[in-house]
């Protein structure tokens, strides 16, 4: 070798490590100040959490400051879909930990992936073996999240269950417009619940954690505290309220307790109930499955949403219209014969009750005197006084869910069945058959405004709005939806005739010795069965402060079914609520 060949390849040489050294040099330095961002983040991202931590809701209390709904500490299983490698083995270690198929399991994760680093409950109110299984095996079980959140808590069961309402995961399509909720958040379902979620929520904090490779926590790093929800103080009653499910027993029906100067609703009882425990921590696929199979509707809150033919409950309707329109007087005469002939059709009356006036007539429930009266009034001015006192319309109680019932008329019937309007329908209507459909609720609201001499107030269920330190934030005042134009006159008579139905007649099974009640039974035929039994009354009589609603599915006869549980809920109220404003303090 020549010193000038071994010159030429030594310079190479020399080009080849510079041109290597350099490259080297580049690459640090995209890694570094070009790419040196985004790896931090990794790897912060690694070695921290931070964690959505849930605002505890708000209490909803009873009228005397006795919690009816709480919160209580619990424990969720989630995992973080950033870290999940494997998400069919992980579902399939996870399914029996948290009551959930591997299929959903992976779904969730799925799902999850568009937000990576926000925990995906998988299960809330997780009992202690599962947290403590998942800690003993956390090396297996990568992205897996353990996390302390409250739960609500039902210390009265199942009572008032369809008031107070349950919590859900919210749905993509709430998701779509609710802002400022995330992914997996509990929202209110149904009842109280939902129409005051956004009062009751609170506002989530955040926690950052410093954790170990296998994701246990070592340290928190920063903590943003949740500012629990607001509280709300009911109307309800919860001694009235119990008395009013106790005494519905184990049939089908409602009850409504009612201030008919405020509306304020003292009690809202609805059976077949559920409990609301089972959905506190997401319910499962099994219990929801079993709810909705269930026929007896134990979902369907039957005071506001179940609509129902109310039979003679709507002969208040005909008597005030008549007495109204000037048709007939306390002492006009009707001859019960316990039938009524209309063309070639006879009216049949479940019994003769002989010459009456309109007190008698009201307290026997003459379906003649009703017949009679109705076929003077007629169908455009029944529908107006029905519709006037607010039957066939939402009454605007605030609970999210509330049927409208049905008042029919010429026009209604000719749209739905394509049929002219028969004197026939009109018999049917005066007396609270054919077509009219109710809800007890909606009842109530119509007793309210005889007995506050058309006064139509709107029901409410919240009386209050207390912040978590106790301050009262909002007292809404009670709400006056009309007041009705009604004769003193014909308002009097009708009340002395409902008086006259507790006091010997057809509702006498209500009354409560020294209480003085006025009410209307009723027998409802429907085409699903045994007749529906209603009772709708008001006391005291002469200065009314609490109606009361009670309705039995197929209970047969109101005097009968219905009646004795309305005595039960005026018995229990009227040492207290009748006397005074029965508020003893506040929370």
């Amino acid at each position: 070798m020549t010193p000038p060949l071994w010159s030429q390849r030594a310079a190479r040489l020399t080009i080849v490590v510079l041109a290597l050294l350099l490259l080297i040099e580049g690459r640090l330095w995209v890694m570094q100040a070009v790419q040196g961002p985004a790896y931090l983040r990794l790897s912060e991202q690694n070695r921290l959490r931070d964690y959505v931590v849930p605002a505890p809701r708000g209490v909803l209390y009873d009228r005397k400051g006795r919690p009816l709904v709480t919160s209580r500490a619990a424990f969720t299983i989630s995992v973080l879909p950033m870290e999940v490698r494997e998400p069919a083995r992980l579902a399939e270690r996870l399914a029996p930990l948290v009551g959930l198929e591997p299929q959903e399991i992976t779904a969730r994760i799925a799902a999850g992936r568009q937000r990576p680093f926000e925990p995906v409950p998988l299960r809330r109110d997780a009992d202690k073996a599962a947290v403590i299984t998942i800690e003993e095996q956390r090396l297996d079980l990568p992205g897996v999240v353990v996390q302390a959140e409250p739960v609500r808590h039902y210390p009265l069961g199942t009572h008032a269950a369809h008031l107070v309402g349950y919590l859900g995961e919210i749905t993509e399509e709430e998701l779509r417009t609710r802002p400022g909720y995330r992914p997996g958040d509990l929202i209110g379902k149904t009842g109280i619940e939902r129409t005051y979620d956004a009062v009751l929520r609170g506002h989530a904090g955040r926690l950052r954690v410093e954790v170990d490779a296998a994701g246990r926590p070592v340290r928190v790093l920063g903590r943003e505290a949740a500012r629990p929800g607001q509280s709300l103080v009911l109307a309800i009653d919860a001694d009235l309220q119990a008395v009013a499910e106790q005494a519905l027993g184990t049939q089908a029906g409602a009850v409504v307790a009612m201030d008919p100067r405020t509306g304020d609703v003292l009690a809202l009882a609805s059976h077949p109930a559920y409990a609301p425990a089972l959905f506190a921590g997401g319910i499962s696929a099994a219990n929801w499955r079993r709810l909705i199979a269930d026929r007896a509707l134990p979902l369907l809150n039957r005071a506001t949403e179940g609509t129902y033919e109310p039979g003679s409950v709507f002969k208040v309707v005909t008597g005030l219209a008549a007495l109204a329109e000037g048709l007939a007087t306390r002492d006009t005469v009707f001859h019960c014969t316990g039938a009524l002939r209309l063309g070639r059709w006879v009216f049949r009356d479940l019994a003769a009750y002989g010459t009456v006036n309109f007190i008698r007539g009201t307290a026997v429930s003459c379906n003649v005197m009703f017949w009679t009266l109705g076929q003077a009034v007629g169908e455009a001015r029944l529908y107006r006084y029905a519709t006037m006192l607010g039957l066939g319309q939402p009454t605007g109680i605030d609970l999210p869910a509330e049927a409208a019932g049905l008042v029919p008329n010429a026009a209604w019937k000719q749209r739905v069945w394509k049929e002219p309007w028969y004197p026939g329908d009109t018999l049917n209507m005066s007396i609270g058959q054919g077509w009219v459909l109710v809800t007890p609720l909606q009842v109530a609201r119509m007793m309210a405004a005889v007995a506050t001499d058309g006064v139509l107030v709107r029901p409410r269920l919240v009386r209050r709005i207390v912040a978590p330190d106790g301050r009262v934030l909002a007292e809404p005042a009670p709400r006056i939806d009309g007041r009705l134009a009604l004769p003193a006159a014909a308002v009097r008579t009708l009340r002395e005739g409902l008086r006259a139905v507790v006091d010997g007649g057809t509702g006498a099974a209500a009354a409560v010795p020294g209480l003085a009640i006025a009410g209307k039974t009723g027998s409802a035929e429907n085409p699903r069965g045994l007749p529906h039994a209603w009772f709708a009354g008001y006391a005291p009589a002469d200065r009314p402060a609490l109606v009361v609603v009670v309705f039995v599915e197929h209970g047969r006869r109101g005097g009968a079914a219905a009646a004795p549980i309305a005595r039960a809920v005026f018995a229990a109220a009227a040492p207290t609520l009748l006397a005074a404003t029965g508020e003893v303090s506040r929370p």
